[in-house]
């Protein structure tokens, strides 16, 4: 529920927590779209992009160095956490690396991080996600990246299915592909309780309800996932509807 409360002199925008992210994206259209779109009143976003357009293994070197650099500069701000987004950047030092970064960065700056591989993996464990199919924005060439990311957060892979798009064209996705997707991975398989929606850079938050109703399963995009992970740790423990179970529930 939406926390209300009149403007008072000295208030700044973010008054009930600000948001630190870190986005690979050079362009970052379709997340702070949905952001705002979910969080209550008062909270914000700092945002501080990669510059990836390609995601070649060069580019996801130089991301992970400079989302370092951007979460000390975040921290800087004063914002009440860190978030560091894109799964291919977490784990460009390697898994067992991903998980130790979060920590060290957390003890030197005195603040919650977290991570987009970080936030899906607790609420996949959270939503109690097995069996599973993943509806990706990429083409097909990246099927088997998206199904060992939820094989990573403990679940079995059903099926796959990619849009066909680049990361620069992810803006120019349909608001119809999501449902359209998700329709047809659901009605392939009947033994599944979840579907994946990874990457937070294309608009997935709209259908997620919808998909729940109609199927019966359990949706997680990654946008969700990460908005859901950083509004806990910040202390905004609001339950917010229509945006599927993972935030009106916990």
């Amino acid at each position: 529920m939406e926390v209300q409360s009149k403007p008072s002199e000295g208030r700044i925008c973010g008054w009930r927590a600000r948001i630190g992210y870190t986005s690979p994206p050079l362009i970052a259209e379709i997340f702070p779209h949905e952001f705002y779109r979910i969080v209550p009143a008062g909270v914000t976003l700092a945002l501080a992009t990669l510059n990836i357009t390609q995601r070649t293994q060069g580019e996801l070197a130089h991301a992970h160095e400079m989302s370092v650099r951007a979460a000390r500069a975040l921290a800087g701000t004063g914002v009440d956490v860190v978030f560091l987004g894109g799964v291919p950047v977490n784990l460009s030092r390697g898994e067992e690396n991903a998980e130790g970064l979060l920590h060290s960065l957390a003890q030197e700056l005195g603040l919650p991080i977290s991570s987009s591989l970080a936030a899906q993996h607790k609420a996949a464990k959270t939503l109690q996600c097995k069996n599973v199919v993943v509806a990706h924005p990429y083409g097909a060439i990246e099927d088997k990246r998206m199904a060992a990311d939820a094989e990573r957060y403990g679940c079995s892979v059903l099926n796959v299915l990619g849009f066909g798009a680049t990361l620069p064209e992810f803006g120019r996705i349909p608001l119809s592909a999501a449902g359209a997707m998700a329709r047809e991975l659901l009605r392939r398989d009947c033994n599944v309780d979840a579907i994946f929606f990874p990457s937070p850079h294309w608009p997935v938050a709209h259908a997620i309800d919808a998909i729940e109703r109609e199927f019966g399963v359990t949706a997680m995009a990654a946008s969700q996932a990460c908005i859901w992970d950083a509004l806990r740790l910040s202390g905004v423990s609001d339950r917010i509807d229509g945006y599927g179970r993972l935030l009106r529930e916990h």
